[in-house]
């Protein structure tokens, strides 16, 4: 699997076996006794991208299965003002896992989740980063289950995946399904009322009224992007479809947001991703939304935002089976993404057009 030891460089692992988790008693684990009488439950959601929202049908499946239980998600802080309005889930706790697995901040979530005393945890994601398997080694919970992790004994409960690729939100059912619990229905996201028509009205409406908006993602995906030529590119056309275009980026991107803006003026937007339940709210008032594989793109699909996304890897590991309103390009790498396809997917999500059955929105 691509990047298995994502965000887990040699000195995590060094770390990571220096700050060893305490031996038990020792003894064989009651699993099914662990699970009948479990009263609070860690989730943590795969840290690639989209992987909260992957999880979060997981999540209902977990609040239906443990009606009583006190459910609690651990994410990275960038995702935590999202994570607090999945209804599925009493609290939030927040895992550093932009840090290293040795670092003090590390240890301060070590402290904090300990003391929730948890009696399950929930490892989400069949190629999860390091740090998080690392944060729910440390967890203290009492059975921790998850995908099985060459070179890290994580899991009192480790499931095996098979290599067929398919749905990724499929093989945290094939876990819950092990543990006794029944698949939920996919979750759809909505944007807080209010917010969503504050943030509408001060970034999407000019003088006449609401706007026709599309919204680009600058950034890339785990370290990939599209270039500057091809961004540019996108833009242009979606000018000349009548649209503008609102440009969600992060610092890295700064460079190339001053460029756009010189370039295209009014027509585009700018709004800095720091905090994705505003990015949601004004992804609400978008037309359609082009995308690498990223968390945006994710969300949009959870929206039902249409969205055109540009992957690198197989897009069927990452799209809802069935999902009408996603169409993927899948290319060798990002930036041998061509403008034509991508600006066809966007006229015909402009349009309200279909993906063909089975194409999961082309090629």
């Amino acid at each position: 699997m691509r990047r298995s030891w994502l965000k887990g460089t040699l000195g995590d692992r060094l770390g990571a076996r220096w700050h060893a988790v305490p031996p038990g008693t020792g003894g064989a684990v009651d699993v099914f006794g662990e699970l009948r009488q479990a009263r609070t439950i860690l989730v943590l959601p795969n840290d690639r991208v989209g992987g909260l929202f992957i999880g979060a049908p997981a999540c209902k499946a977990i609040r239906q299965g443990y009606p009583e239980a006190r459910v609690l998600l651990v994410v990275d802080p960038r995702r935590a003002s999202l994570a607090r309005q999945i209804p599925f889930v009493d609290d939030v706790l927040t895992a550093p896992l932009h840090r290293p697995v040795w670092s003090s901040s590390f240890e301060a979530y070590r402290r904090a989740v300990t003391a929730e005393q948890a009696d399950l945890a929930l490892c989400l994601g069949t190629d999860c980063s390091f740090r998080l398997a690392r944060a729910a080694q440390i967890s203290g919970a009492r059975l921790r289950v998850g995908f099985r992790r060459p070179g890290l004994a994580a899991f009192d409960v480790e499931v095996a995946c098979d290599q067929v690729r398919r749905y990724e939100g499929d093989f945290y059912f094939d876990m819950l399904g092990f543990l006794g619990l029944q698949p939920a229905s996919e979750v759809r996201w909505a944007p807080a009322p209010e917010v969503a028509r504050q943030l509408r009205s001060r970034y999407l409406e000019e003088g006449s009224g609401p706007a026709r908006i599309v919204g680009l993602d600058l950034a890339g995906t785990e370290g990939r992007r599209l270039s500057q030529r091809q961004l540019d590119d996108i833009v242009g056309r979606a000018v000349e479809l009548g649209t503008r275009v609102l440009l969600f980026f992060t610092l890295a991107e700064r460079r190339l947001v001053k460029y756009l803006k010189e370039t295209y003026g009014k027509r585009t937007i700018l709004f800095a991703q720091d905090d994705l339940a505003s990015v949601a709210a004004l992804l609400d008032g978008c037309r359609a939304l082009v995308s690498c594989n990223t968390d945006l793109l994710h969300l949009a699909m959870a929206m039902r935002v249409p969205t055109v996304g540009i992957f690198d890897e197989d897009p069927e590991r990452w799209l809802v089976p069935g999902l009408t309103t996603a169409r993927a390009i899948r290319v060798p790498r990002l930036r041998d993404a061509t403008i034509g396809p991508v600006v066809d997917a966007l006229h015909a999500a402009l349009r309200g057009d279909r993906p063909e059955p089975g194409a999961r929105g082309g090629r």
